[in-house]
Protein backbone atom coordinates (compact mmCIF):
# COMPACT_ATOMS: atom_id res chain seq x y z
CA UNK A 1 0.00 0.00 0.00
CA UNK A 2 2.83 2.38 0.83
CA UNK A 3 4.44 1.87 -2.62
CA UNK A 4 1.18 2.50 -4.35
CA UNK A 5 0.70 5.79 -2.48
CA UNK A 6 4.26 6.88 -3.20
CA UNK A 7 3.90 6.14 -6.92
CA UNK A 8 0.63 8.04 -7.00
CA UNK A 9 2.31 11.04 -5.25
CA UNK A 10 5.12 11.13 -7.84
CA UNK A 11 2.62 10.88 -10.67
CA UNK A 12 0.57 13.73 -9.19
CA UNK A 13 3.70 15.89 -8.72
CA UNK A 14 4.73 15.34 -12.34
CA UNK A 15 1.25 16.24 -13.59
CA UNK A 16 1.33 19.46 -11.59
CA UNK A 17 4.78 20.38 -12.96
CA UNK A 18 6.51 20.01 -9.61
CA UNK A 19 10.14 19.00 -9.86
CA UNK A 20 11.47 16.30 -7.67
CA UNK A 21 15.05 15.84 -6.70
CA UNK A 22 14.90 12.22 -7.66
CA UNK A 23 15.13 13.15 -11.35
CA UNK A 24 17.54 16.19 -11.03
CA UNK A 25 21.14 15.97 -12.20
CA UNK A 26 23.82 18.49 -13.28
CA UNK A 27 26.96 18.50 -15.36
CA UNK A 28 29.52 21.31 -15.69
CA UNK A 29 32.44 22.35 -17.84
CA UNK A 30 34.39 25.55 -18.50
CA UNK A 31 34.07 27.79 -21.54
CA UNK A 32 37.46 29.14 -22.64
CA UNK A 33 37.40 32.70 -24.02
CA UNK A 34 40.41 34.16 -25.87
CA UNK A 35 41.29 37.28 -27.84
CA UNK A 36 44.34 38.84 -29.44
CA UNK A 37 44.78 42.62 -29.45
CA UNK A 38 46.78 43.93 -32.41
CA UNK A 39 49.91 45.88 -31.52
CA UNK A 40 49.30 49.25 -33.15
CA UNK A 41 48.76 52.96 -32.64
CA UNK A 42 45.86 55.13 -33.75
CA UNK A 43 46.04 58.86 -34.37
CA UNK A 44 43.26 61.45 -34.60
CA UNK A 45 43.15 65.25 -34.70
CA UNK A 46 40.77 68.13 -34.16
CA UNK A 47 40.59 70.57 -37.07
CA UNK A 48 42.33 73.93 -36.87
CA UNK A 49 39.45 76.27 -37.70
CA UNK A 50 40.44 79.93 -37.96
CA UNK A 51 37.88 82.67 -37.42
CA UNK A 52 36.96 84.86 -40.39
CA UNK A 53 40.14 86.71 -41.31
CA UNK A 54 39.96 90.50 -41.09
CA UNK A 55 42.20 92.15 -43.70
CA UNK A 56 42.39 95.30 -41.56
CA UNK A 57 43.77 93.38 -38.57
CA UNK A 58 47.36 94.13 -37.68
CA UNK A 59 47.83 90.97 -35.60
CA UNK A 60 48.14 87.35 -36.61
CA UNK A 61 45.06 85.11 -36.47
CA UNK A 62 45.59 82.05 -34.24
CA UNK A 63 43.67 78.92 -33.34
CA UNK A 64 44.36 75.87 -31.13
CA UNK A 65 43.93 72.22 -31.96
CA UNK A 66 45.03 68.82 -30.72
CA UNK A 67 46.41 65.54 -31.96
CA UNK A 68 45.70 62.36 -30.01
CA UNK A 69 47.74 59.16 -30.16
CA UNK A 70 46.73 55.92 -28.45
CA UNK A 71 48.73 52.69 -28.68
CA UNK A 72 47.79 49.19 -27.59
CA UNK A 73 51.22 48.64 -26.00
CA UNK A 74 53.81 50.94 -24.47
CA UNK A 75 56.06 52.59 -27.07
CA UNK A 76 59.47 54.20 -26.60
CA UNK A 77 60.89 56.89 -28.89
CA UNK A 78 57.66 57.68 -30.72
CA UNK A 79 57.69 60.61 -33.15
CA UNK A 80 54.72 62.53 -34.52
CA UNK A 81 55.51 64.55 -37.66
CA UNK A 82 53.43 67.12 -39.56
CA UNK A 83 53.59 67.06 -43.34
CA UNK A 84 53.68 69.88 -45.86
CA UNK A 85 50.00 70.11 -46.75
CA UNK A 86 48.88 70.34 -50.36
CA UNK A 87 50.13 73.82 -51.20
CA UNK A 88 53.51 74.18 -49.49
CA UNK A 89 56.23 76.17 -51.20
CA UNK A 90 59.69 76.87 -49.79
CA UNK A 91 58.72 75.53 -46.36
CA UNK A 92 55.58 77.70 -46.13
CA UNK A 93 52.27 75.85 -45.68
CA UNK A 94 49.36 77.50 -47.48
CA UNK A 95 45.60 77.05 -47.66
CA UNK A 96 43.89 77.15 -51.07
CA UNK A 97 40.41 78.37 -52.01
CA UNK A 98 40.11 76.09 -55.05
CA UNK A 99 40.67 79.01 -57.46
CA UNK A 100 44.43 79.35 -57.01
CA UNK A 101 44.27 81.94 -54.24
CA UNK A 102 46.40 81.13 -51.21
CA UNK A 103 46.60 82.09 -47.52
CA UNK A 104 49.84 81.21 -45.69
CA UNK A 105 49.79 79.61 -42.24
CA UNK A 106 52.22 78.19 -39.73
CA UNK A 107 51.95 75.37 -37.22
CA UNK A 108 53.43 75.60 -33.72
CA UNK A 109 53.79 73.30 -30.74
CA UNK A 110 53.21 76.08 -28.18
CA UNK A 111 50.49 78.67 -27.56
CA UNK A 112 53.05 81.52 -27.65
CA UNK A 113 53.87 80.50 -31.25
CA UNK A 114 57.57 80.48 -30.40
CA UNK A 115 58.17 76.88 -31.54
CA UNK A 116 57.25 76.44 -35.20
CA UNK A 117 56.89 72.92 -36.59
CA UNK A 118 58.80 72.69 -39.86
CA UNK A 119 57.41 70.91 -42.90
CA UNK A 120 57.77 67.19 -42.14
CA UNK A 121 59.09 68.18 -38.71
CA UNK A 122 58.29 66.51 -35.41
CA UNK A 123 55.73 68.02 -33.09
CA UNK A 124 56.25 65.22 -30.56
CA UNK A 125 59.09 62.92 -29.59
CA UNK A 126 58.71 60.71 -26.55
CA UNK A 127 57.14 57.65 -25.01
CA UNK A 128 53.52 56.48 -25.18
CA UNK A 129 51.87 54.57 -22.34
CA UNK A 130 49.80 51.52 -23.31
CA UNK A 131 46.06 52.16 -23.80
CA UNK A 132 46.33 55.75 -22.51
CA UNK A 133 45.61 58.60 -24.93
CA UNK A 134 48.48 61.05 -25.40
CA UNK A 135 47.27 64.54 -26.32
CA UNK A 136 49.61 66.79 -28.31
CA UNK A 137 48.74 70.47 -28.63
CA UNK A 138 49.07 72.10 -32.05
CA UNK A 139 48.53 75.79 -32.78
CA UNK A 140 47.83 77.41 -36.12
CA UNK A 141 48.72 80.96 -37.06
CA UNK A 142 47.87 83.03 -40.15
CA UNK A 143 50.07 86.12 -40.55
CA UNK A 144 48.22 89.43 -40.67
CA UNK A 145 47.75 90.52 -44.27
CA UNK A 146 45.40 91.23 -47.13
CA UNK A 147 43.89 88.10 -48.64
CA UNK A 148 41.29 87.52 -51.36
CA UNK A 149 37.83 86.68 -50.01
CA UNK A 150 36.93 82.99 -50.07
CA UNK A 151 36.84 79.75 -48.10
CA UNK A 152 40.33 78.31 -47.72
CA UNK A 153 41.52 74.90 -46.57
CA UNK A 154 44.46 72.53 -46.54
CA UNK A 155 45.16 68.99 -45.28
CA UNK A 156 48.34 68.17 -43.38
CA UNK A 157 49.39 64.54 -43.06
CA UNK A 158 50.18 63.43 -39.49
CA UNK A 159 52.70 60.56 -39.33
CA UNK A 160 53.27 58.56 -36.15
CA UNK A 161 56.45 56.50 -36.16
CA UNK A 162 56.83 53.86 -33.42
Amino acid sequence: MFMKARTAAYAAALMLGVSTSVFAATATTNLTVTATVADNCLVSATALAFSTLDPSATTNETTPGAIEVICTSAKVGVTVALGAGGNETGGQRRMDDGFGNLVPYNLHSDSAHASPVAVNGNIFTGNITAATPTSIDVYGQVPAGNYIAGAYSDVVLITVTY
